[in-house]
């Protein structure tokens, strides 16, 4: 059996899920309070990634300014809130990109999304294959809406994953700590931060 609480760094690469400044750097002074902590994690993290020699994946959800490509399907939630199942920042714009303290580097990897999955329609699964990488570690938010699809999605392509808390969030958290705690322990191993960077030394 492989150490559950190791990981190959020749075969393990971070997905910065969906960590743009809309999300973690809002307007809203009290929403962005209560982000900070999670952004804090997110420098940890992704310092840890780089010393490790990790590959450093971003993805940032975004849908054009007309709203042509913005999803529209009839759901439950739709119906009880008034708003689209998928919401996402305008590409291009400021609040679609990264804020300053994880600004990604030349070497980073960069990849617009458009639906819920990390994977779907970036290019971020050919990317993995390319760089022979078959184990992610990811987080971002909302957890129980993307991360956890990304994290089903990487259990059927046969990727290992590994999920770190501190970097999680999500406006529901009953949904939110459910997802860590029961729906995503069926795919993924989820751990703390400083696991992870434990994981990830010599």
């Amino acid at each position: 059996m492989p150490d559950t609480e190791r990981l190959d760094r020749r075969r393990t690469a971070l997905i910065a899920y969906d960590v743009c400044r809309r999300a973690l750097t809002p307007a809203d002074p009290a929403r962005r309070a209560a982000m900070r902590p999670v952004l804090d994690a997110w420098v940890k993290m992704i310092a840890a990634a780089r010393a490790a020699g990790l590959p450093v994946i971003y993805t940032t959800p975004v849908s054009r300014a007309d709203g042509a490509d913005v999803v529209m399907l009839p759901t439950d939630l739709s119906a009880e809130t008034g708003v689209p199942p998928l919401t996402n920042g305008i590409e291009g714009t400021p609040e679609a990109g990264f804020p300053d303290e994880i600004a990604p580097r030349a070497e980073d990897y960069v990849f617009l999304k458009r639906r819920p999955s990390a994977f779907y329609g970036t290019g971020v699964a050919e990317l993995l294959h390319m760089l022979r990488r078959d184990t992610i570690v990811i987080a971002g938010g909302a957890t129980n809406r993307g991360v956890e699809t990304s994290v089903r999605e990487a259990f059927s392509m046969d990727v290992a994953t590994v999920v770190v808390r501190e970097c999680c969030w999500g406006g529901d958290q009953a949904a939110h700590q459910y997802s860590l705690d029961k729906a995503m322990k069926m795919y993924a191993r989820i751990r703390t931060l400083d696991q992870v960077a434990a994981m990830l030394r010599d």
